[in-house]
């Protein structure tokens, strides 16, 4: 494999090809949280490609609104934020037509955590999303590790999936 290859499967497929696990350290308002988003099972690379750049594109966007206006600094301002703001809602109206159908099969859990005056507070399914992560994962290393095929892998996801409530 090479780097190009191992470069371009990071892409597609992020740390996990079942999902990810987004953690929010604690804030000022003292709330922390974890999500575990997990894909259909069978989701293919490039849908997979596609839900992550349409997560990213809150980020990536706002760059390439700046970048943006950098580049139409010479225009009147009106019109530079208003290519900025096109090109920003541009990429959320490309993306969000790409992956509607796989975002409506997306399922996720959220655990919030409130780190108040008379201690911590969960509030959410930590035994399931614990659960789904702890199984998602050490079932993702055994695939790598070819303790598992990716059918077997495929099936267990299945089962996490249908596990997490439906949107």
């Amino acid at each position: 494999m090479t780097v190009v290859d191992v470069v371009r499967a990071r892409v597609a497929d992020g740390q996990h090809r079942w999902g990810r696990l987004t953690v929010r350290p604690v804030d000022r308002t003292l709330w922390s949280s974890r999500t575990l988003t997990v894909f259909a099972p069978g989701t293919s690379r490039r849908e997979r490609a596609w839900l992550r750049a349409w997560h990213a594109w809150v980020v990536v966007g706002a760059v390439a609104a700046v970048v943006t206006l950098a580049i139409t600094s010479a225009l009147p301002a009106g019109a530079a934020f208003g290519a900025a703001a096109a090109v920003y809602a541009a990429g959320f109206g490309v993306l969000g037509a790409v992956t509607r159908r796989s975002r409506r099969q997306v399922r996720s859990v959220t655990v919030t955590t409130h780190h108040g005056e008379h201690g911590v507070t969960l509030h959410g399914d930590v035994h399931l999303l614990d659960e789904s992560l702890d199984t998602l994962t050490v079932l993702e290393r055994a695939m790598q590790r070819g303790r598992l095929t990716p059918v077997e892998f495929e099936v267990v996801w299945a089962d996490v999936w249908n596990a997490l409530p439906p949107r």
